[in-house]
């Protein structure tokens, strides 16, 4: 049996789409369903590979409702044409959540352009999750401030800070400050501060992801299975966390 398949997982964070330079990856529905399957996922919390291509997971979800939970990525800088996606796809194609890449699309996450982004996912009790960890447009202060502005709001950290020591940290005092963040752990490289997380922030609101195609499953899994938390802990950060997060 493969050992990253031992537990029941929901991944918190991936993408479909073609991620051209400096990436130049494609992941498609196919893919993602093979993957699926040989890691033991019930279930994907799934992307675009940009804010223009939210049909392509859209697709993906209509084909297979039963696996995927989509989100779709709003552009803030955008202003109304944004707000306009983020209704419709909330409202009218039955999206999960919202997702924002502010280093991606040039916005810092605390600025006023997120605002309406925000009030549009309370009015539909959804939450917002948002790439955290590269300045100067996605800190974990930043999203802190969001946070402090909409307290209505879940929020999901994606990354927890990414690769820098000083933004991981930052996020989980950011979360412990704020009780509507949550932190997801895709490409965050220090297993211990999974466990750290857990402990002080609180053990429903660490969940696992992936980030494909960025990163592969056997990381991810190995990141958690070496972070020192007991099987009850495993459990809830591989599955329980985000199936009561998405309220599935």
């Amino acid at each position: 049996m493969n050992p990253f398949a031992e537990h029941k997982k929901i991944d918190a964070h991936t993408h479909i789409g073609n991620f051209g330079s400096p990436f130049n990856v494609n992941f498609n529905t196919d893919l993602l369903l093979k993957q699926m399957e040989e890691f033991n996922i019930e279930k994907t919390t799934l992307c675009p590979a940009a804010y223009m291509l939210n049909e392509e997971v859209n697709t993906a979800y209509k084909q297979h409702p039963d696996k995927i939970i989509p989100l779709a990525w709003i552009n803030a800088n955008l202003g109304d044409a944004a707000y306009a996606d983020a209704e419709h796809y909330l409202r009218d194609e039955g999206f999960a959540g919202l997702k924002m890449q502010p280093l991606f699309d040039g916005f810092t996450a605390d600025s006023p352009a997120v605002d309406p982004v925000m009030e549009i996912a309370r009015k539909y009790k959804k939450p917002v999750f948002i790439h955290c960890g590269h300045p100067p447009f996605s800190l974990p202060w930043q999203i802190g401030l969001l946070a402090e502005r909409h307290p209505d709001v879940q929020i999901v950290m994606i990354h927890m800070g990414h690769g820098h020591g000083v933004y991981i940290d930052a996020s989980i005092t950011m979360a412990k400050k704020f009780d509507n963040l949550y932190l997801e752990i895709s490409g965050m490289p220090m297993g211990c501060q999974i466990k750290n997380a857990y402990e002080t922030v609180g053990e429903d609101r660490v969940m696992f992801g992936i980030d494909s195609p960025f990163h592969h499953p056997s990381v991810e899994i190995q990141r958690v299975l070496s972070c020192g938390l007991d099987e009850e802990g495993l459990e809830n950060v591989f599955y329980n966390n985000a199936a009561k997060f998405m309220g599935l």
